[in-house]
């Protein structure tokens, strides 16, 4: 077996059989990686929870089969993200987002730096849906999506709202929550045909 260690970001935590979770990580250069970890651990380690920033040692078997993964330090954990619905179910959307639309290796290291920063913004600042209408736009404009030319440019009179919310900091908006949600709904729709993004 080989082994590996990896700086990454939790995305999900699934069961897989009685004794394992199916952890998806999202790391700087590979982009998402799927690794097996055993669930009873011995006394005094800590199991990846959503959103932690850790590291992962992983092995691989001989065969090319699904990594497993030896050990796992943890280096951030957002408990921030949990402190109400509308945040941890915003901050849910964005790791759901990228489980299904994963980087390719190319964008990985940014799109990394994205889910960062605005993991780390939503547990600690207010607006959590101003912050993952923002990390949609950066990803899609990161990939080369013409989203400013064949988006933002059909918006109309809402060019405002959507200027203000992406040239404000968090503290700052004052866009309310219905005008930010219906302007996530419109670019997500537009992602999923435009980009052909698979929606959560």
């Amino acid at each position: 077996m080989s082994a590996s260690s990896l700086r990454c970001l939790v995305l999900g935590r699934d069961p897989s059989g009685e004794s394992h979770s199916l952890l998806t990580l999202l790391e700087p250069s590979e982009g998402l990686v799927r690794c097996l970890i055993r669930t009873h651990r011995g006394n005094g380690t800590t199991l990846p929870d959503l959103f932690d920033e850790g590291e992962v040692s992983l092995e691989r078997a001989k065969d090319g089969g699904i990594r497993f993964a030896r050990d796992y330090r943890l280096l951030t954990r957002r408990a921030g993200l949990a402190r109400d619905h509308r945040t941890l179910e915003r901050a849910c959307r964005l790791a759901s987002m990228l489980r299904k639309n994963p980087p390719p290796p190319e964008s990985a290291e940014v799109c990394y730096r994205i889910a960062l920063e605005t993991f780390d913004a939503m547990a600690a600042r207010p607006r959590a849906d101003c912050a993952y209408f923002k990390s949609l736009w950066l990803i899609l404009k990161d990939g080369g999506w013409g989203v400013h030319e064949q988006w933002f440019t059909r918006l109309g009179p809402r060019q405002a709202h959507a200027a203000a919310i992406l040239g404000q900091p968090l503290d700052a908006q004052i866009t309310d929550e219905e005008a930010v949600a219906k302007l996530s709904i419109d670019l997500e729709r537009w992602a999923a045909g435009e980009a052909h993004f698979v929606l959560p």
